[in-house]
């Protein structure tokens, strides 16, 4: 498996990987668990277009089959062209960086096909198999042919690959597979925990035995969110924002920043009411056409936000639609970019969002809020909040700074 997954397209598989965002890391901890579903990352690739490159090796291992081989050689030209040192032995890096994205595509993409409604009303029981690597891990023994139903809660942190290295993985079968195999759906297994330090932090995790820290998580739940019934699902929409747990640490304070946003002299003027009907075509008035892609650099990392008319106009209430003249300014000359990982408490679904903050001078101070969402790997616009009231817009200047004005 290590040096060749597979021959044909994984079309699932293909999909996960290509709808993440690119994010430059310093460490391998620097993303935790389910964040790793809507981001790709090389621990120390701080560079856009070396994470570029290096991510357009991966992908064409996971959309052509290519080897572990091939990718080395794709590995050894991007090396040499960015200049790149990288920690650990040539063979380590790449294994690691080649197996571990190769296996959360692979799994996921399976997780997709096993989920879908048809096919978990026929086969409803998932088989752990495990004990496939050369030096298996004596848990994955343990599980290695237990059946449990595919809702079976165990699944939320055993969801396999369950660490670096790890060949484990699930099948699902039917009731008639069961039977004409005797099995029998067993007791999810007690879960135990052991206390783990961040060494780059000094944090104190708790991990389950028989996983790898930073592997407690289910690849596909956290990129496609579980299936919940039309009930539950209204249930959760109700709470709005407070169904969603944030999982990036850090605020204004924490990052050193000054706790009130400068209010500017704005270039535009408040604009018309527009209609529900009229709110598209008066967002492509504003940015000059269909959809626009407003560009920032972070040091040596550059991103883009993509601002589609169609989509914005679907998040934006009419009521809102005075303050559109001011997008171009928000996202040209914005005070501070903010980027989030976000767990939906109830499907398990992780998100990535970024909250763009600006204050413009309307007669009154008006504080605006732009937040994007990771969409096809890039980030884009998702709605714009107008408000009077400074707390909030400071409120909302939360998770990783990412973009600043000086102070």
């Amino acid at each position: 498996m290590d040096s060749k997954f597979t021959s044909l397209p994984f079309e699932e598989a293909i999909k996960f990987f290509r709808q993440k965002v690119s994010l430059p890391t310093e460490r391998w901890t620097d993303l935790w668990e389910g964040m790793h579903s809507r981001a790709f990352v090389v621990a120390g690739a701080m560079k856009g277009e070396l994470l570029s490159d290096l991510r357009g090796a991966v992908d064409k291992a996971i959309a052509e089959g290519t080897t572990l081989e091939e990718f080395r050689k794709s590995f050894d030209k991007t090396v040499e062209k960015h200049g790149w040192s990288y920690k650990g032995s040539r063979g380590w890096r790449t294994a690691t960086i080649f197996n571990t994205n190769m296996r959360t595509a692979y799994a996921t993409g399976h997780y997709s096909q096993m989920t879908d409604k048809d096919v978990i009303s026929e086969r409803p029981y998932w088989q752990y198999i495990g004990g496939l690597s050369a030096d298996p891990r004596p848990e994955h023994l343990e599980w290695n042919g237990m059946v449990l139903r595919a809702d079976d809660p165990w699944w939320k942190t055993h969801y396999p690959p369950n660490g670096w290295g790890c060949k484990c993985k699930v099948i699902s079968l039917s009731e008639r597979e069961m039977e004409r195999q005797g099995l029998k759906v067993s007791k999810a297994p007690p879960v135990e925990y052991r206390p783990w330090d961040n060494p780059h932090t000094g944090e104190e995790v708790m991990v389950p035995k028989g996983i790898d820290p930073g592997w407690a998580y289910n690849p596909g739940a956290a990129a496609w969110g579980q299936q919940l019934s039309n009930d539950a699902m209204n249930g959760w929409k109700a709470q709005g924002a407070k169904a969603w747990e944030r999982l990036t640490p850090g605020n204004w304070e924490t990052h050193g920043r000054p706790k009130g946003v400068p209010v500017d002299r704005p270039k535009a003027v408040i604009g018309e009411k527009l209609s529900k009907e009229d709110m598209e075509s008066g967002i492509r008035k504003v940015l000059g056409a269909d959809k626009k892609a407003y560009g920032f650099k972070a040091g040596d990392f550059s991103y883009d936000v993509l601002v589609n008319a169609k989509t914005l106009a679907e998040h934006i209430d009419p009521a809102r639609s005075v303050y559109l003249p001011f997008l171009p300014e928000t996202l040209e000359n914005p005070f501070e970019v903010w980027l989030s990982f976000e767990k939906h408490k109830g499907t398990g679904k992780v998100v990535l969002r970024q909250r763009i903050i600006k204050a413009v001078e309307t007669g009154k101070k008006e504080g605006l809020l732009m937040v994007t969402n990771s969409v096809n790997g890039v980030m884009e616009a998702w709605t714009v909040v107008p408000t009077t009231d400074m707390k909030y817009l400071t409120r909302q200047r939360i998770g990783k700074l990412i973009w600043s004005r000086a102070k």
